[in-house]
């Protein structure tokens, strides 16, 4: 694992107006007892801090325990003053500063202390008076006390004396503190300007003169000027405090004292030198590897010392508690990137899967600590069965790695901290006192406060008022860690969050804080059992009745009629009328997901958490939403939240299979789907995920049976029949006489549910002037970054807006740059996602379209159903779907860049067919690489290659690729766009097994576009699939200057790889049988120059007009659109047209 951090810089002393968070009792108590010391709990402790400044240090302490005691001592009396107004101001009595000097403090009689710290001013004193304050820390200390002590070290302290005497050098022959200042920083200008090149110091130097151009005068003269921050070597600052009766325990930045922290060859060669269990020789040892200048070292008493650890004890990493501020990047909708952002702005990434999680849970738990066993419950994958010690041994593994990281932002301790002990009832901020302080957090973290912030007490005031800026405000007080209250205050302020969230991304950013606030300890949160009476009272605000039947009826009937937006209209009456009431909710979430309007199906869901946020089935549904509208990680990341609480529910299963599925992690996806399978075995949305998981698995024919199986469930479901009748497509062993009936079957089923009401509505007033300008509709959910969008780009922008008006009916939600362009080239553009068939029928008769085209087919977001109703007088199926409709009511079927073939299609479409060139098939990915010569000409070997579908990949594709392979021994072939290494394998296998040797194989990821391109360059020549041969990337590899060689068959699908090669003339790669097939895959590759030849002359050929100056990629498409109209005009039958050959 990576984890890149900020570099942790301790500092040489308390700093006025920031806390340390490494000398907070909370750390330290962690700390000691991670080297087996028990320390005192903070709650009552009482703390000495010896080198205060203005006791910022102390604030947050004494703040958060009421009934702890802090004292602190400085020389600075001006700083005590200042001190003292902010204790006043924070209204604490339990915190008291004084100014005193050494001999001072060592006549008092304080009383005995739990924490002692000792920095500044103090950790600068050395020798016999180090000596006095040592036996003084040891004589104060309670039975469970500890000193923390900073004293600066060699050899890195070596430096510094170099500083010391250069300072003083120039500052002799000043007279008064005044002049002894000006001339130190004048020496400090002059080696920060000046120091020579070849100084083998320089480095060293620099970085400490740039340090103490940054202090105050009173620190600069304390450590440089005064005879002070005298350095020493650790083996006699341990003889040193074991005279005055003390031991030394380790250091209160832990990562500092561990080897590997500095990286894995200092660890491993400190191990070699030193393989002593003398935890001071192997330390000093370090000092030396790191040029350590300072150490902050945690002492005990000697009598104790027999029950420390030689090292950092592992294992009690398991007792502690674990905080942090950490929001994920999120890259675009749905993709979270590897790397976090903190309260403080710092980014850190990592690719490690477990700390990702561990993160995650911290971030969404923040600000309170999460113990060891939360954190185990929260990162375990419910799939992965019989891992559970494996599991927690990865956790502790990962906390380590975080802890010798030394991350600042990462913080423990024993126990549960002081966010997760309040009782408040309500959030509250955290005590502040104007802009004179930075305000702070529990976790000894300071920021500035917003100016809004400023005595602001009770953060739901703000959700009530609703003013502009409220929630960011609250959600910057909540990262930085300045609220507090009870795990109900949370869970309240959470669920009001939700209930005015009015974006998709509030209801994400507060629904995994909420449910580990409403958890309770069995299901990995932080609820207390303690608060359940609490909530129980809270609830009875909130009713469950039944929603009346006639309104059931009614909304049933409109759903019927397909009149959706009454029925959102209806449901929506209902919450207005009786908002408490969670069945009405309920209902309104039903009815928008039923009626495709996703998003406000998701603020529906929100209402419901509100009013009642540890119901599992409704977080599923959340979950299934999400997925739904593309928030992918934060779908399986809810999802695998329900399952870890209750296995049982399918639909969260489903979830997480079909995101597994998206991002092709099929081992994955097939074990969650089948968990979904056992619970819900006659399920059609679960029946489907299976289908499509074996579809991507190459597994063709046993997707089929689950597709039949789903549509035999839900026959009411036509998506589910369009997805059977895409699969049969990629069946080899279907004919395609078989293809057409299934496709009839498809299309008479769609037609007897027709609504009366609609047929009585199916003609068309249009003009019937054949010359007029038409208006053109594209209904498609394909018109962004997606090959559909690549093909008829071209011809978009190439139409004669003169002559046509187009009209996109964009049926997804998907919008991005790609849609943009072609909005603007629109007349209208139209959203439609969330309309009913009959709401789109209607609409596309409102715009008065002449000509429709379906760029679907039987692919994602298709509405053939409504094509069925004759929306438009003309309606063209193209590009999406290389296959009929099914419908009478569809008239034709473009077929782009093929010769007529009537005697072989005509019989396998309900549609006529349009034979149509274009000039320029598709749009070239710009910024694309360039042609290279053909590889084999300097490699000593052949290399094919396929970036086809998995789907695509059958047993007889495979077949006749292991026969070229093995007849040419030498060649190699390039297999990509794999979704899992299970696939890989499984064609491998294959491969193998008939002949093919494992290093003729080279298997290839997915990756960008331009990534993909490049592969080009390493291809001689591409082998496409069959029976459902390649498109788009058959265009990509033209263009690229490698052939495609194909196999053309009887069916359109079979032929759509010949008609790419047929348009840029090289029909002399289209094979006729498989045998003519291999043959041709052997020759060509005896016959390179040729090979080259093409290779380089392809790239000019695309887009080379077909016929003669003045062709467009759209004159014979413009051309087509004419004569269809024109026949229509007369009252003609609809029949076949070819134009342009």
């Amino acid at each position: 694992m990576t984890l890149d951090t900020a570099a942790s810089h301790p500092k040489m002393s308390a700093a006025d107006c920031c806390p340390l968070p490494y000398t907070s009792p909370t750390h330290l108590q962690a700390v000691a007892y991670l080297h087996g010391i028990v320390a005192a709990d903070p709650d009552k402790a009482r703390v000495l801090e010896l080198g205060c400044l203005s006791g910022a240090n102390l604030l947050p302490f004494a703040t958060a325990y009421p009934q702890a005691q802090a004292i602190g001592i400085d020389l600075d009396e001006e700083k005590i003053a200042q001190g003292q107004i902010w204790a006043q101001q924070y209204g604490l009595t339990n915190l008291q500063l004084q100014a005193m000097d050494l001999a001072s403090l060592l006549d008092s009689n304080l009383g005995k202390f739990d924490y002692i710290l000792v920095h500044g001013v103090f950790g600068l004193i050395s020798g016999e008076a180090r000596s006095a304050l040592l036996a003084y820390c040891y004589r104060h200390l309670s039975a469970k006390g500890v000193v923390c002590f900073s004293y600066s070290t060699y050899p890195g302290g070596k430096t510094e004396e170099i500083l010391q005497d250069a300072l003083n050098l120039h500052a002799s022959l000043a007279e008064t503190p005044e002049q002894q200042q000006a001339s130190a920083r004048a020496m400090l200008s002059y080696l920060a300007l000046g120091m020579s090149a070849g100084n083998p110091q320089r480095a060293a130097i620099a970085t400490l003169v740039e340090e103490a151009e940054q202090l105050g005068d009173v620190s600069l003269a304390l450590n440089y000027l005064q005879g002070l921050n005298q350095p020493c070597y650790l083996l006699d600052f341990n003889a040193q405090i074991t005279q005055e009766g003390l031991a030394y325990v380790g250091e209160i930045e832990p990562h500092t004292e561990i080897a590997s922290h500095y990286g894995e060859q200092v660890d491993n060669l400190l191990r070699t030198i030193c393989p002593t269990g003398n935890k001071i020789l192997k330390q000093q040892y370090l000092d030396f590897n790191v040029g350590r200048k300072r150490r902050f070292s945690l002492l005990v008493a000697a009598e104790r010392a027999e029950k420390l650890e030689s090292e950092i004890d592992v294992s009690r990493l398991d007792k502690l508690s674990w905080a942090g501020s950490f929001r994920r990047v999120m890259l675009n909708k749905g993709l979270a990137s590897n790397s976090y952002v903190t309260n403080t702005g710092i980014q850190i990434s990592t690719d490690h899967e477990l700390t990702q999680q561990i993160l995650d849970i911290l971030g969404n738990a923040w600000p309170a600590s999460v113990s060891f066993k939360e954190l185990i419950f929260n990162t375990h994958f419910p799939e992965k069965e019989n891992d559970e010690q494996e599991h927690e041994n990865n956790v502790r593994e990962s906390l380590y790695t975080l802890l010798k990281q030394g991350m600042s932002s990462v913080h423990f301790c024993v126990g549960e901290c002081a966010y997760r002990k309040s009782e408040f009832s309500a959030l509250r901020v955290l005590p502040n006192c104007g802009d004179t302080y930075p305000a702070f957090n529990y976790w000894y973290e300071s920021f500035a406060l917003p100016s809004e912030a400023l005595g602001l007490k009770t953060p739901m005031n703000l959700l009530d008022e609703e003013e502009e800026g409220s929630l960011a405000l609250l959600d910057e007080l909540h990262h930085k860690g300045l609220m507090i209250g009870s795990a109900l205050a949370w869970q309240r302020y959470l669920q009001k969050r939700l209930e005015l969230a009015k974006d998709v991304n509030e209801v994400i950013h507060n629904i995994s804080p909420l449910i580990m606030y409403s958890s309770n300890a069995s299901g990995g949160g932080l609820f207390k059992a303690s608060d359940v009476i609490k909530v129980e009272k809270s609830r009875k605000e909130f009713i469950n009745d039944p929603i009346d039947v006639k309104v059931k009826r009614q909304l049933y009937d409109l759903l019927q009629k397909q009149k959706y937006g009454e029925a959102r209209t209806l449901a929506e009456e209902l919450t207005v009328k009786q908002p408490n009431n969670l069945q009405n909710w309920i209902t309104l979430e039903r009815i928008n997901f039923v009626t495709g309007d996703k998003d406000a199906a998701i603020f529906s869901l929100a209402k419901v958490i509100s009013m009642h946020s540890n119901a599992w089935l409704v977080y599923s549904e959340l979950a299934s939403l999400l997925h739904n509208t593309y928030h992918y990680w934060e779908a399986i990341n809810l999802a695998y939240r329900v399952i870890r609480c209750d296995e049982s529910i399918a639909v969260a299963w489903n979830v997480v299979a079909l995101v597994y599925l998206k991002f092709e992690n099929m081992s994955s996806a097939e074990v969650c789907i089948e968990k979904a399978i056992k619970l819900l075995p006659n399920d059609a949305a679960i029946l489907n995920a299976m289908a499509m998981v074996l579809d991507k698995k190459s597994d063709v024919e046993s997707a089929i049976e689950y597709y039949r199986r789903a549509v035999s469930n839900a026959p009411d479901d036509l998506s589910l029949y369009s997805n059977l009748l895409f699969a049969l497509l990629h069946n080899t062993n279907v004919t395609a006489a078989e293809l057409f009936v299934e496709h009839r079957h498809y299309g008479e089923l769609v037609e007897s549910r027709i609504n009366t009401d609609v047929s009585m509505n199916m003609f068309h007033q249009q003009d019937k002037d054949p010359d007029r300008v038409l208006r053109i509709g594209f209904v498609s959910g394909d018109l962004w970054a997606h090959p559909v969008s690549s093909f008829l780009a071209p011809v978009w922008d190439s139409v004669n807006r003169e002559q046509f008006s187009l009209y996109v009916y964009s049926t997804s939600n998907h919008y991005d740059d790609t849609s943009r362009m072609f909005e603007k080239g629109a007349s209208a553009w139209r959203n439609v996602a969330a309309k009913s068939d009959i709401e789109l029928f209607e609409v596309i008769q409102r715009d008065k379209i002449d000509i429709l085209f379906d760029l679907s087919g039987h692919t994602a977001y298709n509405r053939l159903s409504v094509f069925a109703m004759k929306p438009a007088p003309i309606q063209i199926s193209w590009l999406g779907y290389p296959g009929t409709t099914g419908l009478k009511a569809m008239d034709y079927y473009l077929v782009m860049n093929h010769a007529p073939l009537p005697e072989v299609l005509d019989c396998q479409f309900t549609e006529k067919l349009l034979y149509v060139p274009f000039s320029r098939q598709f749009n070239p990915v710009a910024g694309s690489p360039m042609v290279n010569d053909l590889p084999a000409l300097k490699n000593d070997y052949f290399t094919f290659a396929s970036f086809n579908r998995p789907t695509k990949i059958n047993n007889d594709v495979l077949s006749v690729w292991s026969k070229i392979l093995s007849a040419l021994p030498a060649s190699k072939m390039i297999i990509g766009a794999l979704p899992s290494h299970q696939t890989r394998d499984k064609i491998r296998e294959k491969l193998e097994s008939q002949g093919v040797q494992p290093e003729q194989l080279i298997f290839r990821e997915r990756t960008n576009i331009i990534n993909y391109l490049a592969m080009h360059q390493e291809i001689d020549l591409l082998l496409d699939t069959f029976p459902y041969t390649g498109g788009t990337t058959t265009n990509h590899a033209l263009w690229m200057g490698v052939p495609t060689l194909t196999l053309a068959g009887d069916k359109l699908a079979t032929l759509q790889g010949a008609a790419n090669l047929s348009q840029v003339g090289l029909n002399e790669f289209i094979a006729s049988s498989q045998t003519d097939y291999i043959s041709k895959a052997i020759s060509w590759s005896n016959n390179l120059d040729e090979l080259n030849q093409i290779r380089h002359g392809l790239r000019n050929k695309i887009g080379r007009d077909i016929d003669a100056e003045g062709v467009t990629p759209a004159t014979y498409f413009e051309q087509t659109l004419r004569a269809v109209w024109k026949a229509w005009c007369a009252g003609e039958q609809t029949k076949s047209y070819s134009i342009g050959y």
